[in-house]
């Protein structure tokens, strides 16, 4: 049995998220209330319900602590690692956009008029849910297909209960991935940009491979990141950790960056024998750097 809570932050993609999970063969039930989770559960059990996600809302941080000690026995009946608090957020920028765009009240908008507020009230009330989930999904620059595709990739199938690295590729300029737990700053690699011949291809291109790896000291470099990936993917799944995210940086997030995420993907995959998902987040932004 799988169970996936979503929850998060509202205006970032929880409805989107948890109609993804339907259409992949959840079960689903939309806020459902706090007190009626357990037993709800155990209604699944016992009519053979495999995969469940449950999509929540909370108003007070009281109401928090009361469902992660929920959360917390259900970890503890379920082994094997099959209960899982995905948190979705996005930027306030992106949020405020979201809603003047569709027109819709913020939830707490009845008691904080001003939207910026009622984003940054909800942000403090989460933070304790955003530091213990399993999984973090940053929207900020996803749309709505980007986030059913993460979705699917992550529970489309029964990996989704192993040890799955998310790899970013990303321009500095841009921010960092919020959800990021290793990031590696590829800046100092000769640049591709400078070559008129390159500028005009991405990191995926096998002359700018050729041209970033010709240089001993991205050789090096790779050779590091893949030691400490080594190390720490058994330490993760040791210690039940389901999703590393690991994020590598340029300047614009179009050559040096896509040319190392490729590169670990491969060797992930190839050698460490577990699932890798690669997203380029910044490859198709026009850089001028």
């Amino acid at each position: 049995m799988r169970i996936v809570f979503i929850t998060g932050i509202s205006g970032s993609g929880k409805t989107t998220a948890l109609k993804t999970l339907e259409d992949i063969g959840f079960y689903t039930v939309d806020n459902i209330p706090i007190d009626m989770i357990y037993d709800f559960i155990s209604l699944t059990k016992k009519a053979n319900i495999k995969d469940v996600a449950l999509s929540l809302f909370f108003k007070e941080e009281e109401t928090i602590q009361k469902f992660l000690e929920i959360i917390n026995k259900l970890k503890d009946e379920i082994k094997d690692g099959k209960v899982f608090l995905v948190f979705i957020e996005a930027s306030d920028e992106a949020i405020i956009r979201r809603y003047k765009e569709t027109r819709r009240k913020h939830p707490l908008g009845d008691e904080i008029k001003s939207i910026e507020n009622a984003i940054k009230k909800e942000k403090e009330i989460m933070k304790l849910l955003y530091d213990t989930s399993d999984i973090k999904i940053d929207t900020t620059q996803m749309n709505i297909h980007q986030l059913r595709e993460k979705i699917r990739e992550l529970f489309g199938d029964e990996k989704g209960t192993e040890l799955t690295f998310q790899i970013y590729s990303f321009g500095f300029r841009y921010g960092i991935p919020q959800e990021s737990d290793l990031v590696f700053d590829v800046r100092f690699i000769r640049n591709p940009n400078f070559d008129p011949h390159l500028k005009k291809f991405d990191g995926t291109h096998p002359e700018v491979q050729k041209f970033i790896f010709e240089d001993e000291n991205a050789r090096k470099y790779l050779e590091m990141i893949k030691e400490m990936i080594r190390f720490l993917a058994d330490r993760f799944k040791k210690e039940g950790k389901f999703i590393a995210t690991i994020s590598v940086g340029c300047t614009g997030g179009r050559h040096r960056s896509v040319a190392f995420a490729e590169k670990i993907k491969e060797f992930i995959e190839n050698e460490i024998k577990v699932k890798a998902i690669l997203t380029h987040r910044d490859k198709e932004k026009e850089s001028t750097i």
